[in-house]
């Protein structure tokens, strides 16, 4: 059972370094925000996203982002709900182009499929 544990873990953290290689290639007109708590974006994260916790979002997206042209793409722990909450809130506040991208381990799937 350890073993198994371990294996995943090594596993996720591979795929986390694959995606984030690939993350990194984003252009000037795009972000990625990390809804998660702190604790879990410390943990693992996708290369270049900002945390900005979906509890904070309403009061802190302006401090990290200034345009609102930029495309917005969203991820949260589970399976897009808190990324679906932040981006009603975001398109309220005036951004344009805001996408739900799910939930953290969802993308690193996402990306495995894609590479093979």
């Amino acid at each position: 059972m350890v073993r198994r544990v371990v294996v995943l873990l090594f596993t996720l953290i591979g795929l986390a370094q694959a995606y984030s290689a690939c993350a990194a290639e984003q252009d000037e007109n795009s972000v990625w925000i990390d809804v998660r708590s702190a604790r879990e974006y410390r943990a693992g994260h996708i290369e270049g996203a900002i945390n900005i916790p979906a509890g904070d979002i309403g009061h802190k997206m302006f401090e990290s982002v200034d345009d609102v042209f930029k495309t917005v793409h969203l991820y949260d722990g589970s399976s897009g709900t808190f990324a679906g909450l932040a981006l009603e809130l975001l398109m309220e506040m005036g951004f344009n182009e805001v996408i739900n991208e799910g939930g953290y381990a969802q993308l690193l799937v996402k990306q495995s499929a894609a590479e093979q």
